[in-house]
Order: structure tokens, then C-alpha cells, then sequence
């Protein structure tokens, strides 16, 4: 999301924080302040660079992978995807002992900038898929006769804004208040603290098919049967014999006396495939996500029988309530929403079935 869109979103609730003014300089300011995550991706990946060359490539390799090379895997972006989207269009109601509440909270349906409640829920799940928690700015109106201080309007909060110290939580570097915050704490660690391997494998993965797609057959060695080359020429005769390979007419080489082309076999087309399939198997089985629905394959034996409306119940039934549940607990706290109302998801649309037509028969 664009650091611009955000910034309109809650830059009324930063201000009456307190650090609203520091954020707006931060934002508006087109100075390179040069002090950022280590771990940061993109342009400054180069640090890990540098930090390869102190601590070693071992040690980087180890550490975990950022949101943005995770979200590149096929498998993760389809697993994400499909959690976002579809509880994303959930609506938010507040119910008590009676039913729906006659006067439904505002900052449910709608909020005061320019990201819309679906776009708010995306991120706050994103958030617990990739990091385990997410986190909203409320701004809250003058207490009621009770002395409770209603939500007047929610905003999510990017990652990169808060942090937690000490067990506060700290916005722009700034302590806030518990009372102005929504602090969400998924069942889940985040994909991107406890899935690395996995994550690195499926990198992996896809990079020796990608290789494989450019030099399909086979494993090859140069061998030179003569005097033997001197160690800077190996590379760039290596690099030159890999380039004509790629090349349109790469499967017909030429190769001077004294070489001699060795192949070492060829990895089956079936272990790619079935390791991309066990790469959307794994992902889902951290995200409780099904492997059907991320359009894989799981092993069945014959006696099992399964349908594509089962694996759709079966995915709203059991894998769904593990991330919606926790935010309709959250949302349900007193802070949130008077005492004796409680928040859920609006399901209706995806568990109503269509009105059943049979044969026109008389009244």
C-alpha cells in the first residue's frame, strides 16, 4: 500500500497521539535519512551484501526472509490471497443477546480517509498471516454516561509504524495509550518467523525448475582432455558454452579437440512437480489452509472421497475460523464494544445456498 494513502488514513488519529507532527515531517521529507532495517528488502538489500562480507553468507542465509521475497513464492501469494479476499468481504456486525444491534458502530462500515474497511481488514490480516499480530489507531469521542469513550474510527497501522518495548507499544517511536490502540495477537507466530525453511526451500524450488527450463537436457560437464585451463579462462568459457545453450539454436553445440562433454543424468520432470506440490502442501499446512484450495494435491488412498463443494465446506468449516475468530474475539472486548455486545463476521452471502428450482408442479 502506498505510504502516501496510509499516511491520509490515520494522520488525524497520529496527531492526537501526540506524534502525528513528527510523522508528517517524516512523510513529507524527500531526504534520504540513511538509517534503516539491516533486514530491509529492495533497495537496500545491498546491506545484507555488506553484512555477508563481516559475518559470512552462512549466517545471512539463516535469517529470515522479508514479507517482500516471501510474498514472491507462488504458493504464499496464492495462501494470502485467498485468506485476504475472502474475509476481507466479510462485514463487520455488532450483535448482543437480542440480534443484530439496532445502531450498528460507524467505524465498522466505513472510515475517515481514503482506505476502505475492505482494504483495512486485507492488511490487518496480512499482517497476522506474515508477521502473527497487526495493529489499529482508534480515535475514540467524549465518554458517555457511563464513562466508556465510544470508537469514532479505526485505522490499521503498517508494521513499519509500531514496534513493541518492554511490553508497550510504540508508534513512530512514541508510547500511546492501550485506549488508542487495537492490538490483534493471532494463534500463529507468522509465516515469516517460523516457516524460513520452508520459505528458502520453495525459493529454491522454483530457481532449479527456472534453471532446468533453460538448460533442460542434461547436467553437463566440460572435460578437457588436454592441457588443462588456466583457473580464469574456466569461467568465461563456462558462461560462453551456457549462453550458446540458451540461445534459439542451443541445442546444437560445437566443441574444439581436447573437450569432451560429459552429461550427468536429468532430473525428472515429476520431482519438480511433485516438489511444487509439496511446497503448496507445507505453506498450507502452517496458514491452516487446505491443499485443494491452493490448488495442490494431498495423498489420499482410495478409499477416500472428496468433491470440490466438500473441500469448499470443509475450508469454511475448519481453516477459516482460525483467522477470523481471533479478530471477532478481539473486536468483542469491552474497550471495543459496550459490555453485552460481541463483533462477528457476517457470513451469510458465502453460507447461504442458492433458492433451490425443481420441476414447475401445480398448487
Amino acid at each position: 500500500m502506498p505510504h502516501g494513502v496510509r499516511s491520509i488514513l490515520y494522520m488525524g488519529i497520529l496527531d492526537r497521539l501526540g506524534v502525528g507532527k513528527r510523522a508528517s515531517d517524516f512523510l513529507a521529507s524527500s531526504i534520504d535519512l540513511g538509517v534503516t532495517s539491516p533486514w530491509a528488502s529492495g533497495e537496500h538489500s545491498l546491506t545484507q551484501v555488506v553484512l555477508s562480507d563481516i559475518y559470512g553468507a552462512e549466517l545471512i542465509d539463516s535469517l529470515p526472509l522479508s514479507r517482500a521475497e516471501a510474498i514472491t513464492i507462488p504458493a504464499v501469494s496464492k495462501a494470502r490471497n485467498l485468506l485476504v479476499s475472502t474475509i476481507a468481504k466479510f462485514p463487520l456486525r455488532a450483535l448482543d443477546t437480542a440480534g443484530l444491534v439496532a445502531v450498528q458502530p460507524s467505524w465498522m462500515f466505513r472510515t475517515n480517509g481514503n482506505v476502505t474497511p475492505y482494504e483495512r481488514m486485507v492488511w490487518t490480516v496480512d499482517d497476522g498471516i506474515f508477521y502473527g499480530y497487526a495493529l489499529w489507531l482508534v480515535e475514540r469521542g467524549a465518554p458517555d454516561s457511563s464513562g466508556r469513550r465510544p470508537i469514532l474510527h479505526a485505522a490499521y497501522c503498517p508494521m513499519s509504524d509500531w514496534k513493541i518495548v518492554d511490553g508497550g507499544i510504540l508508534v513512530h517511536d512514541q508510547p500511546v495509550d492501550a485506549a488508542d490502540v487495537i492490538f490483534f495477537n493471532f494463534p500463529f507466530e507468522g509465516l515469516l518467523n517460523i516457516a524460513n525453511r520452508t520459505l528458502k526451500g520453495a525459493r529454491d524450488q522454483e530457481a532449479a525448475w527456472v534453471g532446468r527450463a533453460r538448460n533442460p537436457i542434461p547436467l553437463i560437464e566440460l572435460h578437457q582432455t588436454d592441457d588443462a585451463m588456466d583457473t580464469t579462462e574456466i569461467p568465461a568459457f563456462v558462461d560462453a558454452w551456457s549462453l550458446a545453450r540458451r540461445s534459439e539454436n542451443g541445442a546444437i553445440g560445437y566443441t574444439p579437440s581436447g573437450l569432451e562433454i560429459r552429461t550427468h543424468g536429468e532430473v525428472s520432470a515429476d520431482l519438480m512437480v511433485e516438489g511444487r506440490n509439496a511446497v503448496r502442501t507445507d505453506v498450507g499446512s502452517f496458514l491452516n489452509v487446505r491443499a485443494s484450495m491452493l490448488d495442490g494435491t494431498a495423498g489420499v488412498d482410495s478409499l477416500t472421497y472428496s468433491t470440490t463443494q466438500g473441500e469448499k465446506n470443509s475450508f469454511y468449516e475448519f481453516d477459516l475460523p482460525f483467522w477470523t475468530d481471533p479478530i471477532e474475539a478481539r473486536l468483542s472486548m469491552d474497550d471495543v464494544l459496550p459490555r453485552g455486545q460481541r463483533s462477528r463476521f457476517d457470513k451469510y452471502e458465502a453460507y447461504n445456498l442458492p433458492t433451490a428450482t425443481g420441476p414447475i408442479q401445480e398448487d
